[in-house]
């Protein structure tokens, strides 16, 4: 069964392997990384919006997403907090009361599946500017 609210977490476990195998240990993301990914989300958030049934525009504009940069837990968070949200379906498809399927629930998946690659390609390459980074700044201060 539906809830209202929507909040759907797009998990990237790659990109934590990617910073351990690269840094040692599980760490944060750096606001580089971030800044990455956070650009990212947006161009998600706007192929979401697009795509989202409107009727009075409420649900449509209640679309936010942000970064869970938090060591080992890197994610997306998608969240719709418009009460109904949950509840909606596209045009011609089965009510959810009624045993459908909420439009959000494929919607999200595709949008973060069709993205994917492209942002752990850019997430790895940031993660080797930062190691790098991260190394020079070691070294100098050994020396």
């Amino acid at each position: 069964m539906a809830s209202g609210r929507i909040r759907a977490l797009g998990r990237l476990p790659e990109i934590d392997s990617y910073i351990r195998q690269k840094h040692g240990t599980s760490r944060p993301l750096t606001p580089e990384e971030s800044a990455i990914m956070g650009a990212e989300v947006n161009a998600q958030l706007r192929v979401i919006r697009r795509n989202w049934p409107v009727e009075t525009g409420t649900s449509r504009a209640g679309w936010f997403a942000g970064v869970q940069g938090d060591a080992g837990a890197v994610a997306i968070v998608y969240e719709n907090p418009i009460s109904y949200s949950g509840w909606i379906t596209k045009k011609g498809q089965t009510p959810v009361r009624e045993g459908g399927r909420p439009w959000f629930q494929r919607l999200v998946s595709e949008v973060f599946k069709a993205n994917r690659q492209r942002l752990v390609r850019k997430m790895r390459a940031q993660i080797d500017k930062t190691e790098a980074k991260l190394q020079q700044a070691a070294q100098q201060g050994v020396d």
